[in-house]
């Protein structure tokens, strides 16, 4: 009988993991104290209970899409909780400002509106997601490596490495914006890993991830922005 692959030592709830989980908590309950009721803390309170519900049912999520294979699952669910973690900003920081969500948007306006801001990004997150693929297709991360490196790749890329360069001394609060994308690609590896091929690098290699993604991150940021300026959306 087969048994399951001995977790790495990565995957457990290790000092480093209970360092980072503290270091999340106190930045997002202190950026949210001191924000207030806004649609920012409205959106941050949604991204946190999608993770929350994640974990919740994740052993009931982990085995959606079965027929598809494993780097098309990876993809199609990333997608997918990416396209829910953009519904929630629709209410604070849409892709386009001009798509923002408001208390008297009617219910059908802004479904249109979130499907255009969904017309936009897919293509991105499809391109972003099949990168991620090819490195831990490559590369062997544990769940928190992965956690860290690809939630840095992808917030230092959408727009995060302009902020912080601008505003260094706000780097304390990094895990407030990381939990967007610990939402959507963290299930996703969960589900698949067990798929990846064995022979895989170990080492500090797999941080390559991270430049990458933020170069991709910049030439999708750039296609969008063009777009939305040649369709009105974006008024630059």
């Amino acid at each position: 009988m087969s048994r399951p692959p001995t977790p790495s030592p990565d995957d457990r709830f290790g000092i480093g993991a209970k360092l980072y989980c503290l270091w999340a908590a106190t930045a997002i309950g202190v950026s949210m104290v001191l924000a207030g009721a806004t649609a920012e803390t409205i959106t941050r309170l949604l991204v946190l209970a999608f993770i929350a519900g994640q974990y919740m049912f994740r052993a009931r999520l982990m085995n959606a899409l079965p027929r598809l294979a494993p780097r098309a699952r990876f993809i199609t669910m990333g997608v997918l909780l990416a396209a829910v973690v953009e519904g929630f900003h629709m209410i604070s920081k849409p892709v386009y400002s001009s798509l923002l969500v408001g208390l008297d948007t009617p219910p059908s306006h802004a479904l249109r509106l979130y499907a255009i801001d969904l017309l936009a990004t897919t293509p991105a997150y499809v391109l972003i997601f099949a990168v991620i693929w090819f490195f831990i297709s490559r590369y062997r991360y544990g769940l928190w490596s992965y956690i860290v490196v690809m939630g840095l790749g992808q917030v230092l890329g959408d727009g995060g490495i302009f902020f912080f360069a601008a505003a260094p001394q706000l780097v304390i609060f990094l895990p407030y914006p990381m939990t967007n994308y610990h939402a959507c690609n963290v299930l996703p590896f969960v589900a698949t890993r067990d798929a990846l091929p064995v022979a895989r690098a170990g080492g500090r290699r797999g941080w390559v991830a991270v430049p990458a993604l933020i170069a991709v991150y910049l030439v999708c940021g750039s296609v969008i922005k063009l777009v939305g300026r040649a369709a009105g959306l974006d008024p630059g």
